[in-house]
């Protein structure tokens, strides 16, 4: 990779990290993640690109740790973002029913002057970048929501959020793909799966583009949802 400093670690039995300075840009991470799925698809389970690292989930039993190493140090010294697959990005529409039984941290944004037409307003509008994958399987962070609706995390995160809420965390938003605890300020609620447990898993990679939409809540439960 032209200037860029990396390294490559093992973290666990079957997971390899590799940490990038700052110079390496969320383009490139997609990039780079794809090129390391076509290359070592037969190998690993798993590869979750986020902002400055790719997580590496492997079979051990087919390829050892000091073989993918290897592979990946060639992978990495040869890449280059200019020469790699250009393949526009995915563009996900997201339907989101915002309410008052939806949006568990409404009060929050109230307090700051932002009632609910105003919020919905702010985050449908925006076209968000996927901008790192983690926290949990399928989790995606999209950047960056309207400086209006900025919310720090809550002080105590709740033990348990429904599956497909939609939250914000300081500038990100997200959806949460499955029943979690977590801290973010729930804003809404999308009636999508957004995690599968057959391939491919989730339907978003680093550099994908988002939109939110608003549905009502009879549409919201014809497309599945539940509350």
């Amino acid at each position: 990779m032209h200037q860029t400093k990396f390294s490559i670690d093992l973290v666990s039995e079957c997971s390899i990290l590799i940490r990038f300075d700052e110079t390496i840009s969320e383009n490139s991470i997609g990039q780079l993640a794809r090129a390391m799925n076509q290359h070592l698809s037969h190998i690993v389970m798993n590869i979750v690109p986020s902002y400055r690292t790719v997580l590496i989930d492997y079979l051990p039993f087919r390829i050892s740790e000091f073989q993918l190493v290897d592979i990946l140090h060639n992978i990495l010294v040869a890449f280059d973002p200019n020469k790699a697959d250009k393949a526009e990005p995915n563009e996900i529409s997201i339907p989101v029913y915002y309410s008052e039984e939806t949006a568990l941290d409404l009060k929050r944004f109230e307090e700051q002057g932002i009632d609910l037409g105003a919020l919905i307003d702010a985050h449908t509008k925006p076209v968000y970048t996927v901008s790192a994958i983690g926290f949990a399987p399928g989790f995606a962070f999209l950047s960056d929501v309207e400086e209006s609706i900025t919310m720090p995390r809550l002080k105590t995160p709740r033990t348990f959020v429904p599956s497909g809420s939609v939250g914000i965390a300081d500038s990100k938003t997200a959806v949460y793909p499955s029943d979690s605890p977590g801290g973010w300020n729930i804003i809404g609620r999308s009636p999508l799966s957004l995690f599968s447990d057959t391939p491919p898993f989730i339907p978003f990679e680093v550099g994908d583009k988002v939109t939110f939409y608003t549905v009502s809540k009879q549409e919201f439960l014809e497309l599945g949802g539940s509350l």
